[in-house]
């Protein structure tokens, strides 16, 4: 293992391998206001999955870890760079801007790679089965940064999960490696699912600071085009 290679997966914790119900068996305020009707359910239905131990960084990546990858490989820099560099005083905040393929990358740099859809709902649920949020079932101003028009934070301002994981809930939504497909809990293998092997979208997980309560759940799916670029879209890497 290389000094580089150390500096990035040294702040990973080890989710353990298990089982858990994966998906979403609450109603919801949207199913209430009919704003998701049936052929877009895609959180449903609740399925067993079983993953191996894996890895996840404890936060997600920010400005100045981004920017180290942006140095060693020529890689394109975020919109929002306007001087071609790190505004000022944003170093420790949660990257954005980044899209799919900019995710994947900075990964692979690193020597780990996205988390499955799986991993993560698994790692957000840390343990505790049918929560709603990664800290209990009630929205909690205090515990997560959402529902605010000040934009992106610095990682870890909230308490940690039981996993040691910060920020599972708003802040950055969180890209993951899998393709998107509305009925893929339907098909879903009980094992280490890794998502359809193709699609036009991408799974978001977590919310962002710009979403309400309802949209940072441990359940709540959304999908994009893997190439948007957004500012309330981040990610943090995993490793087998």
């Amino acid at each position: 293992m290389t000094p580089l290679l150390f500096v990035f997966v040294a702040q990973q914790v080890l989710i353990p391998g298990g089982s858990f119900q994966m998906g979403r068996s609450q109603v919801t305020s949207d199913d209430a206001t009919k704003m998701r009707p049936q052929i877009l359910l895609d959180d449903r239905p609740v399925h067993k999955v079983t993953l191996h131990p894996f890895y996840l960084d404890s936060t997600e990546v920010t400005h100045e870890k981004y920017e180290a990858f942006v140095k060693a490989k020529g890689h394109r820099k975020p919109y929002h760079w306007l001087a071609g560099k790190v505004p000022e005083g944003m170093a420790k905040t949660a990257i954005y801007n980044v899209d799919w393929n900019d995710a994947k990358s900075y990964c692979e740099w690193s020597g780990v790679r996205l988390p499955t859809e799986a991993e993560w709902e698994y790692a957000a649920r840390a343990g505790l089965e049918q929560r709603v949020y990664p800290w209990g079932d009630k929205p909690d101003a205090k515990a997560a940064r959402y529902a605010t028009e000040a934009g992106p934070g610095e990682p870890s301002q909230h308490a940690a999960s039981a996993y040691g994981l910060f920020d599972m809930a708003g802040n950055m939504a969180e890209w993951t490696a899998d393709w998107f497909d509305r009925e893929y809990y339907k098909i879903s293998p009980g094992k280490n699912p890794k998502g359809p092997e193709t699609g036009q979208y991408k799974v978001i997980r977590g919310g962002a600071w710009s979403d309400p309560a309802t949209r940072i759940t441990v359940f709540f799916r959304n999908w994009v085009r893997p190439t948007q670029r957004s500012a309330n879209i981040g990610f943090r890497c995993a490793r087998d």
